[in-house]
């Protein structure tokens, strides 16, 4: 299995404003991205589909994306509740479909 990694420190994140910012920068999100949760899914369930346009970030069949975290304690309990959530609803998904998961997390 191959991997394209992304770095996320979440030191920077205050608010949920703050978080959504800076994953739209982060994966190259679109400009109408929605800045809340189920847009955050939305994207996210795209990264193996590049003609969605969803994201800059494009993994091929084969390929997962490892996410080197950094800080998570540093945010409040309800983002890190709803990132945690996204990542398993995300990986959930990919399993029953492709049979691995489609994002690792590292957790430094």
């Amino acid at each position: 299995m191959k991997f394209k990694k992304l770095n996320i420190d979440f030191s920077r994140i205050k608010n949920s404003e703050d978080f959504h910012n800076e994953m739209k920068e982060l994966f190259g999100f679109p400009d109408f991205y929605g800045m809340n949760f189920n847009a955050f899914n939305d994207c996210l369930n795209s990264l193996r589909y590049p003609e969605d346009g969803m994201s800059n970030i494009n993994l091929g069949k084969n390929e997962s994306l490892l996410l080197n975290i950094k800080e998570i304690d540093s945010i409040s309990d309800g983002l890190c509740y709803n990132f945690l959530l996204s990542i398993k609803a995300i990986n959930i998904g990919s399993m029953s479909f492709a049979g691995s998961p489609l994002i690792y997390l590292l957790i430094l």
